[in-house]
């Protein structure tokens, strides 16, 4: 009996000292991040802090832009702006999975637009695909004459 109060205690002796040791990376870790949080300047210093904005990871902030692009004063309620998202999230998803299985099956490891397109045409019917890809062409034909533009001031 006396055997195992010495054990005890030895071990009790032991894991004081591992609780010490583990104690003191936290206080110097402590440090570290106080030192890293006054490093920040200027504006970066105040919205370090500030929660993520209210859209976050979501399509909602640009719903009522294109909504007001095609009638004038309408809204959508939030039940109608969560369908919205989560068909957008689905749609997106799909496309880039049916991309993503294009290139694989090319043996190339980069999505191009050209899978994209082709994803496209694939997963939506009819003349909505055909729109779609004409849309997402006018688009990307804009975006790379604007940068074009950009370039040439």
């Amino acid at each position: 009996m006396a055997a195992a109060s010495a054990m005890a205690e030895a071990s009790s002796k032991t894991t004081s000292e591992e609780d010490q040791s583990i104690q003191e990376p936290k206080e110097a870790n402590s440090t570290t991040v106080q030192k890293k949080t006054q490093g920040l300047r200027g504006s970066r210093r105040r919205h370090a802090n500030r929660r993520r904005d209210s859209f976050g990871d979501s399509f909602a902030a640009y719903f009522p832009q294109v909504l007001k692009q095609v009638h004038q004063g309408l809204s959508l309620s939030p039940e109608s702006v969560s369908v919205m998202d989560s068909m957008v999230r689905d749609i997106l998803d799909r496309i880039a999975t049916e991309a993503g299985r294009l290139a694989r099956y090319a043996k190339r490891v980069t999505i191009t637009s050209r899978d994209i397109q082709v994803a496209v045409r694939l997963l939506l019917p009819g003349k909505m695909g055909k729109l779609a890809e004409a849309q997402g062409t006018n688009a990307a034909l804009r975006t790379s004459l604007c940068a074009i533009w950009q370039q040439r001031k």
